[in-house]
């Protein structure tokens, strides 16, 4: 154990008066589940595939459910997420004018999991 007045230099919150976390050093956690889900809708709806077979499109955000949080310590961002996001879409074969649309599920997105890992159902 370090003496008074020696030790890591951000380890100063006991000698401050008004008790500052400084630079995030000790643990602090934000809750991002309201931006995450705008940020969904703005990156996924309206994605569009488009090649000589046809086209496709994210039309809607169907659903949303989970939560995420930015935490930080020892001044280290970290991320926890898990969401359940359900994603209406559309298209069109070329040749033949036939219209589709359906669903694609993402039932367990989270920062445990590789993206390789990542399950998608259509």
């Amino acid at each position: 154990m370090a003496k008074w007045g020696q030790g890591d230099p951000h380890w100063i919150v006991e000698e401050r008066e008004d008790r500052t976390n400084v630079n995030n050093w000790h643990w602090t956690e934000r809750d991002a589940t309201s931006w995450s889900k705008g940020k969904f809708q703005e990156l996924l709806v309206g994605i569009v595939v488009d090649n000589d077979a046809g086209r496709g499109e994210i039309n809607e955000l169907k659903q949303v459910e989970g939560e995420a949080s930015c935490s930080s310590r020892k001044g280290k961002l970290i991320f926890f997420y898990e969401w359940n996001i359900k994603l209406g879409w559309k298209g069109i074969v070329k040749e033949s004018g036939v219209k589709h649309k359906g669903l694609i599920e993402i039932p367990s997105l989270s920062e445990e999991n590789e993206v390789d890992d990542t399950e998608v159902n259509e």
